[in-house]
C-alpha cells in the first residue's frame, strides 16, 4: 500500500508577497499553490491507495474564498482519480470559538472519497484503498474550546488543561491499538462496523507535538512551549505501521532508528528566512502488507522536494575594506538571486556611508522575485532618522520600516510582519 503524506499548505500566507499583474492573486498565495499542485501530481504519477493531509490547509481559520477554491481545485484530481482523501484538522484550520466550524468542514460534503477528522473517533476508522482496508487513528489538533466548555473542565488552570489533553490523547491511543491487535471493530465511512486487523495497514494520523522537534523557526516557539507535548513512545504503538504528522514546518523523522516511522512532512512551501536552508516537500510512504506486523522492513518512506521558492540571505562585513561595495557585489554574486526572495544585510563604519552605491547592489539584484530588504547597520551607529509611514505604504511595507529603526527587533522582522499580516487578513474578513 501506497500513500501520499503532506502537511502545512498555509493558503494564505503574504509575507514578502505582491500583487500578481496576470491573476490580480498575491505571489507568495501562487507560489504556495504551484507547490501544492506538485504535490498533488506526485501521488498521481505514484498512483497511490490514499492522500493524506495532515493539517493547516490555510495560514488562518477564516480563509477567503479565493484560498478555499484554490485548495478544492487543486485537491480535484486526486477525487477524479479515484483516490481516497484524508483530512486530519490543524490549529490554523480551527477557529478558538466553540461550536464554529473548521475551515475544513465544507470538504466533508464534497463529491469524492474524502474522510475528514476534527475530533478523534469513537472507533478506528477504516478506509477501503484498491490494495486493501487502511486502518486510521486520527489525532487531529487538541481545540481546548471545545474542552472547557464542559463545566468540569472550565476551571482547570492552563498546566492542568495541558496535562489532562496528554493524557486523553496517549489514553485514547492505547485504546484504539489495542481494538487492532485484539481484532475488535472498525467502522467505514458509510457506519458499517468492519474487522480490524494487525496485518492490515495501519497509520496514526494527527496534527501535534512531539517532544524534540526540530522547529522550522516560522513556527510561534512561544506558543509551541505551552502546548500538549508527546513522546514517539507514545504514539509509536504496535501495530501501527507509520505516523504521519503535521503541525512543524521541518521534515524529519522522530523515529529514525525504530519502528514505525515518526514523521512530520513539513510544510510544503518557505513561510520566513528562518526557513532559507530547508527543503520542503512530501513523504511517499510504502507498506508491505505481506510482511509481519512490527518488522522494521514493512514501512518504507520516500521524500521529494516541492519547488519552493528560494529565500536568500546575504551578509556582508564590509567595515574593513575600502569598496564596500564590490564586497557586497562579491557576496551577491555567490547565489543564483533568479527567481528568488532575497536580503541582503551588510554592516559599514560611518565613514563609508558615502562610498556605498545602493544603485549597483540593487542592479545585482534585479533577477530575483523579490527585494526582502537591503539593510545596513553602521558601526558606531548613525543618529537615527524617524520612521516616516505614508497613506501610500502598505501594512508590510510600514513594519520592515518600523523594525529597520530598532536593532533589537531585528530578529523577530518576519515574525512580527508575519503577525501583523494574519491579523491583518482576520480583520478584513470579519467586515466581509
Amino acid at each position: 500500500m501506497r500513500v501520499l503524506h503532506t502537511a502545512d499548505i498555509h493558503l494564505g500566507v503574504k509575507t514578502y508577497g505582491s500583487r500578481d499583474s496576470a491573476t490580480g492573486l498575491n505571489t507568495r498565495l501562487l507560489d504556495v499553490k504551484h507547490s501544492f499542485e506538485a504535490v498533488v501530481q506526485r501521488a498521481l504519477d505514484e498512483d497511490v491507495d490514499a492522500f493524506l493531509f495532515s493539517g493547516d490547509a490555510y495560514h488562518t481559520a477564516d480563509p477567503t474564498p479565493t484560498q478555499q477554491k484554490i485548495f478544492a481545485e487543486t485537491l480535484q484530481p486526486v477525487a477524479d482519480a479515484d483516490i481516497p482523501i484524508i483530512l486530519i484538522v490543524g490549529n490554523h484550520d480551527h477557529p478558538v470559538t466553540f461550536g464554529r466550524a473548521s475551515s475544513l468542514d465544507i470538504f466533508e460534503f464534497l463529491d469524492g472519497d474524502v474522510h475528514f477528522f476534527s475530533k478523534p473517533a469513537q472507533k478506528v476508522p477504516v478506509i477501503p484503498t484498491k490494495s486493501g482496508p487502511l486502518q486510521l487513528i486520527p489525532l487531529p489538533w487538541p481545540v481546548r474550546s471545545q474542552i472547557i466548555s464542559r463545566d468540569e473542565y472550565r476551571k482547570m488552570k492552563p498546566d492542568e488543561l495541558k496535562a489532562f489533553i496528554e493524557e486523553l490523547y496517549v489514553t485514547y491511543v492505547q485504546r484504539r491499538t489495542d481494538d487492532i491487535r485484539s481484532r475488535g471493530v472498525g467502522v467505514t465511512k458509510d457506519g458499517e462496523d468492519v474487522p480490524l486487523s494487525p496485518e492490515n495497514a495501519t497509520i496514526l494520523a494527527g496534527h501535534v507535538t512531539v517532544q524534540g522537534s526540530e522547529l522550522s523557526g516560522s513556527e510561534r516557539t512561544s506558543l509551541i512551549a505551552s502546548e500538549p507535548k508527546f513522546t514517539v513512545g507514545q504514539l509509536a504503538l504496535s501495530p501501527i505501521d507509520y505516523v504521519a504528522l503535521g503541525h512543524i514546518h521541518q521534515f524529519q523523522n522522530r523515529n529514525p532508528e525504530g519502528h514505525p516511522p515518526v514523521v512530520y512532512s513539513g510544510s510544503v512551501e518557505r513561510v520566513t528566512f528562518k526557513e532559507r536552508d530547508e527543503t520542503k516537500g512530501s513523504v511517499l510512504v510504502t507498506i508491505d502488507t505481506e510482511a509481519a506486523p512490527g518488522m522494521s522492513s514493512r514501512t518504507s518512506t520516500s521524500f521529494e522536494p516541492t519547488p519552493a521558492r528560494p529565500f536568500i540571505a546575504v551578509y556582508v562585513d564590509a567595515r574593513d575594506t575600502p569598496d564596500p561595495t564590490e564586497l557586497i557585489l562579491q557576496a551577491i554574486e555567490k547565489h543564483d538571486v533568479t527567481d528568488a526572495i532575497v536580503r541582503v544585510r551588510y554592516r559599514v563604519d560611518e565613514s563609508q556611508i558615502a562610498v556605498v552605491d545602493s544603485a549597483r547592489i540593487r542592479d545585482a539584484l534585479a533577477d530575483a522575485e523579490k527585494v526582502a530588504a537591503i539593510e545596513r547597520s553602521v558601526d558606531p551607529s548613525e543618529r537615527r532618522r524617524r520612521t516616516v509611514v505614508t497613506r501610500d505604504s502598505d501594512l508590510e511595507d510600514a513594519m520592515r520600516q518600523y523594525v529597520g529603526q530598532h536593532d533589537e527587533l531585528q530578529d523577530m522582522e518576519d515574525d512580527l510582519v508575519n503577525a501583523a499580516l494574519t491579523l491583518q487578513n482576520e480583520l478584513d474578513t470579519t467586515r466581509q
